[in-house]
């Protein structure tokens, strides 16, 4: 075991206040097992000396947990518990103060687990499962007796151990104990709760319904009784994962700032607080450590940050003011002297109540007692704690009373505000650096304490980064103080409030790389990321290079762009976490909703991390003009005019029609939604691929689409709201707005234009003529059978290069989802869809998406069963295609049931919010919409890129225009955050065919085949791929197993640095988009293509619509 000085274990042990009935009661429980927990008794608890009854209580904090998932071995004795938890992995494990450990294993079919205790005395261990429900007896071990209808008491060993077993079918979700040891009596129990040992993760519900009805529903309640719930719940919600934390770090900061009540007809002693913040403080420092999860362990050290540390003497808190009253000769109850009833409510306050407000309420008073002015003392509750006159007079002991000026008093009352700070003070830096002192080595005290003692000097920020990356040893070495982490996390809010007030604009571009590169160091010593390393590794090797030509600004640019992917990714993550849980609180709770209303965006804006956020803002512009590149990205050209309307996402309007011509400024643009009629603009802060299937669709339906990277440009936009605006194009790119005439509706550029913006004129779709067969080779792929995607393909093998690939593929040809649909299996799924069809038929438009889409989708997607004949003519032809052999896709084989489910996946997105639009927007009847499914090879590829052998904006033929992405095209087509590397070209045979790189990748993620070769079934409809209508997108493509995600490592990315590999590579595709234009007779191509191992392959080409 560590030394007590690492663990944080130097205060001594202290009992903890009974409660009965909620309320606190100065009688002493001597045989009952049962305690009061706030409101209401929780049953089959342990005799209350455990609670600081007639017997010592040694309450302890868990200093060591562990969770995973496997592990078999026995453990018996405490060594053999230790050798254990070094070895193998358990299902659970935790190791605690007092010297019980205990393991978790799986034993085929049964759970074991074993309790051991490092100083075996005599002793039994006081039980139950669950909620302290009483543990089924066949599950008692030899000796055990039933101490009442809920718990049961088990001798251990001479040796100190006890081995409890549960078969899988009854095993509980915990066991929940605490230790009655026999000679003497001496109750043992967890920081004042009890025990847990989680064999099962818990579900969030069993966590979050106990705190909800404990903060919304008892009526005797305190921060006492809140410390002691969160210490019971913790192990549990660690095992729930991010959402378990998340939930307790919201909970914590919400008391941590007094919105939900620190005394509700409860008391306490100074020394049960003092004892039981110290044992939650701990054990979070402990998770922040140990937590398996690394979201866990930055909810962890979240939630600590605004924790009190706890521990110091307790009792000198109470002792404290009795001294200095009666040292001082002021009168305490009959005793005479000065009469300060001030000083007399607060010391009855301090007696029963005592919290972190005591320490502003001291600082007020000293300040009083400094100056005489009874406004310091306000003033100063206010600055230093948000604490105001009513807040004071409605506690449970107010304090209403002015104070006597007694500067007598000052001396006293420093001293006694350090006791109060050893107790409660959390994240202070000079406190926390005094209480972890030892546990630093020497000359990292020196450094720290020499940082503090200069801490408005200039080399500040990047000495304190270089100190708390020495620091991370201590506070992450087993069993390391909770001061440790909380003198971390008080430097590192330092660290944020220095940069906060530095005058960036006044910075420059190298001062700004600089300090980007220390925050992003910073934030790294601060949580586990592998995204935001990679964001680091980045930076530093671009920041390396000579600074500011044009190619390091298009590069330079990239790695900004990464990091603000990264960053708005672990914003998006945080709110998600947080913010229902606060609203939950609110809810239920009664947390005023002013205060819930943006908790979530403060929890992202409070992270130190944020700071670089604003750094880059700064940055990104220098970077923009080293590079050349404007604040505007315009990837669908028009002219547009209408009445602004702010979202945060385009997707908030699908389906939903507007009353006039509109103009949309959108916080999010995810890449595959339609664009609602009337419509004509789109402009968004998010990077939008100039090929991604929402760019293609602007363009075919003529709306003006464009990403800005200036948000105060956006904002001009945003401050037209529900106003008229004209929008152009200029010369350079950038998008300019113009007010219309309000009276006549008018601008330089004309009236505003009713009817949608390309005034889309109904779109006719062939007729198929289907197939009688179930699948068709490549040969018989033929117009009427299959779409313009199989066809395409079936042209292109054979009318290409040899260097250049085209993937193997099997046809499910028109037709077959509705010969499915006549199988007498499926004469009742056929019936419900025809109902629900009819339903969606008779839909009202622009009143959002109708129900039955949904049910359309599931009943194909889930409900078809496959003809007799389908399964096997599918295999067969896959088989003789070379995607798989027919063994694993034979009828009932996991290879079939993969192969579908994704069929029935195409199928069905016949009926997907998108597609549906875009048919009712062109006058399509869903009866006219037949749906191909193309099976097709997955080739693994390491780049993927999407081609245009016409300009896609400006329609120039002959110009062509790239973009790639790593991995999988998926992330470029469904425009997944971030840029893909674009390029254009003149096509040989047209004049310079030099590539110029326009921009780099910036996207966090690629996709990538995981666990071997796959195979893709694609959408082929008659409503897309066609010389007028590309359709881009409006139909799925369903993997059959799903792609891996995984934050792509640009600093080791070759086709981010080598620019002859860049060239060679981008040139290849030029060739490519060349072969193919030619192969389709010279008409312009949307192509979709990849390359792996040196090699090029097309996936798709479809007739590009100008």
């Amino acid at each position: 075991m560590a030394p007590k000085s690492l663990l944080g274990c130097r205060d001594a042990a202290l009992p903890v206040a009974c409660f009965v009935e909620g309320r606190a009661s100065s009688n002493r429980c001597g045989a009952s097992s049962r305690r009061a927990f706030g409101a209401r008794i929780l049953p089959a608890r342990p005799p209350a000396a455990l609670l600081g009854g007639c017997t010592r209580s040694v309450p302890l904090g868990c200093r060591t947990l562990r969770l995973s998932h496997s592990g078999t071995e026995r453990c018996r004795t405490p060594a053999a518990v230790a050798e254990r938890m070094t070895s193998a992995e358990p299902i659970f494990s935790a190791s605690y103060d007092s010297g019980v450990s205990t393991i978790v294993n799986k034993e085929g079919s049964q759970y074991v687990v074993d309790i051991s205790l490092a100083d075996p005395k005599p002793a039994v261990l006081h039980w139950a499962v669950n909620d302290w429900n009483l543990p089924p007896q066949e599950h008692w071990p030899a000796g055990t007796n039933q101490i009442d209808e809920k718990a049961i008491q088990s001798p251990f060993s001479e040796g100190g151990t006890l081995r409890l077993v549960f078969n899988e079918a009854s095993c509980p979700r915990r066991v929940v104990f605490v230790l009655k040891q026999t000679a003497p009596e001496n109750w043992i129990n967890n920081g004042g709760g009890d025990f847990s040992v989680q064999i099962k993760a818990p579900g969030l519900d069993d966590v979050a319904d106990k705190i909800y009805t404990a903060e919304g529903t008892y009526t005797h309640w305190s921060l006492f009784n809140r410390f002691c719930l969160a210490n019971e719940l913790l192990d549990a919600a660690d095992a729930v994962g991010p959402e378990g934390m998340a939930l307790i770090m919201v909970w914590l900061r919400l008391s941590t700032s007094r919105q939900l009540p620190w005394y509700k007809n409860s008391s306490y002693q100074s020394k049960d607080i003092a004892h039981v913040q110290k044992t939650i403080a701990q054990r979070m420092a402990d998770k922040a450590r140990e937590s398996r999860d690394p979201e866990c362990r930055l909810f962890a050290r979240l939630g600590l940050a605004g924790l009190p540390r706890g521990g110091g003497d307790g009792d000198a808190i109470r002792m404290g003011i009795l001294h200095i009253m009666r040292e001082n000769g002021i009168r305490e109850g009959h005793r005479p002297g000065i009469e300060d009833h001030f000083i007399e409510q607060w010391h009855q306050k301090l007696h029963t109540n005592t919290t972190p407000e005591d320490i502003t309420i001291c600082e007020g008073y000293l300040a009083f007692l400094h100056s005489g002015d009874w406004g310091d003392f306000w003033r100063v509750l206010w600055d230093n704690g948000r604490i105001t006159r009513d807040m004071l007079a409605t506690m449970d002991h107010p304090i209403t009373a002015t104070p006597v000026h007694l500067p007598q008093l000052i001396g006293p009352f420093q001293h006694y505000l350090w006791i109060l700070k050893t107790t409660h003070s959390g994240a202070d830096m000079d406190v926390a650096l005094e209480m972890a002192k030892g546990s630093l080595d020497g000359d990292l005290q020196w450094n720290l304490f020499d940082l503090l003692s200069h801490r408005d000097a200039w080399w500040v920020p990047g000495k304190l980064v270089d100190l708390r990356a020495r620091l991370r040893h201590y506070r992450e070495a087993p069993g390391a103080s909770r001061d440790v982490l909380l003198l971390d996390i008080a430097l590192d809010n330092y660290l944020r409030l220095l940069v906060e007030r530095m005058e960036k604009s006044s910075l420059s571009g190298d001062d700004l790389c600089e300090l980007t590169s220390m925050v992003m160091r910073n934030a790294l010593v601060t949580f586990d990321s592998e995204d935001f390393s990679q964001c680091q590794s980045l930076w530093e090797k671009v920041k390396a290079e000579e600074r500011w030509s044009k190619e390091w600004g298009i590069r330079a640019l990239a790695a900004v762009q990464r990091t603000s992917v990264s960053l708005a990714a672990f914003g998006d993550r945080m709110y998600l976490l947080t913010q229902p849980f606060a609203e939950r609180f609110q809810r239920e709770c009664g947390v005023d909703f002013k205060y819930v209303q943006n908790f979530g965006e403060e929890v992202v804006r409070g992270q130190p991390v944020f700071t670089l956020s604003a750094l880059l803002q700064h940055l990104e512009p220098m970077l923009r003009n080293s590079a050349g590149v404007g604040s505007w990205q315009v990837v669908s050209q028009a002219e547009a005019q209408g009445r602004v309307v702010v979202l945060d996402s385009l997707s908030e309007v699908q389906g939903i029609s507007f009353p006039g011509p509109t103009i949309v400024v959108a916080r999010h643009v995810g890449g595959m939604e339609d664009i609602p009629e009337e419509v004509q603009a789109v402009l968004t802060g998010s990077s939008v691929d100039v090929l991604s299937h929402v760019a293609i669709r602007a363009r075919t339906q003529k709306v003006l689409l464009a990403s800005c990277y200036e948000e105060w440009q956006l904002d001009a936009v945003r401050g037209h709201l529900d106003k008229g605006l004209s929008l152009t194009v200029d010369p350079t790119g950038a998008v300019n707005a113009s007010p219309l005439d309000a009276s006549s509706g008018t601008s330089a550029g004309g009236p505003i234009k009713g009817g949608s913006p390309d005034q889309l004129q109904p779109l006719r779709i062939p007729k198929p003529r289907g197939s009688t067969q179930w699948a068709l080779a490549e040969s018989d792929f033929a117009e009427g059978v299959v779409g313009g995607k199989s066809g395409n393909l079936a042209k292109l093998r054979g009318a290409l290069p040899d260097w250049i690939n085209v993937p193997t593929s099997v046809a499910v040809p028109f037709g077959s989802c509705e010969r499915a649909l006549k199988d007498g299996a499926n004469a009742e799924v056929a019936e419900a869809i025809e109902a629900a069809q009819r339903e969606l038929d008779a839909a009202a438009r622009g009143e959002g998406m109708p129900p039955a889409l949904h049910t359309l989708q599931t009943l194909v997607a889930t409900q078809l069963q496959p003809p007799s004949s389908l399964a096997s003519e599918i295999a067969t032809a896959a088989e003789s295609a070379g995607l798989v052999p027919k063994s694993e896709w034979a009828e009932g084989t996991r290879g079939w049931d993969q192969a579908w489910s994704a069929i029935r996946g195409v199928w069905a997105s016949k009926w997907n919010e998108r597609a549906w639009l875009s048919r009712r927007a062109r006058g399509v009847k869903d009866s006219d919409l037949f749906m191909a499914c193309l099976l097709q090879q997955v080739v693994p590829a390491e780049y993927a890129f999407v081609l245009h052998t016409a300009h896609p904006v400006t329609g120039a033929k002959g110009e062509l225009f790239g973009e790639v992405v790593v991995g999988l095209g998926e992330a470029l087509v469904g425009n997944y955050p971030g840029r893909a590397l674009s390029f254009r070209a003149a096509s040989p045979g047209n004049g310079n065919s030099a590539v110029e790189v326009l921009s780099l990748f910036s996207k966090r993620s690629g996709l990538f085949v995981a666990g071997g070769p796959t195979v893709i079934a694609r959408s082929d409809s008659n409503g897309e791929d066609l010389e007028a209508f590309a359709g881009a997108g409006l139909y799925d493509s369903i993997p059959l197993r799903p792609l891996q995600a995984r934050p792509v490592d640009y600093a080791s990315e070759r086709l981010f640095w080598d620019t002859a590999f860049q060239s060679e590579l981008l040139g290849g595709m030029v060739q490519l988009g060349k072969a193919v234009e030619k192969a389709f007779e010279g008409v312009p191509q949307d192509i979709e293509g990849l390359w792996a191992d040196g090699k090029f392959t097309v996936v798709q080409s479809r007739p590009q619509v100008l």
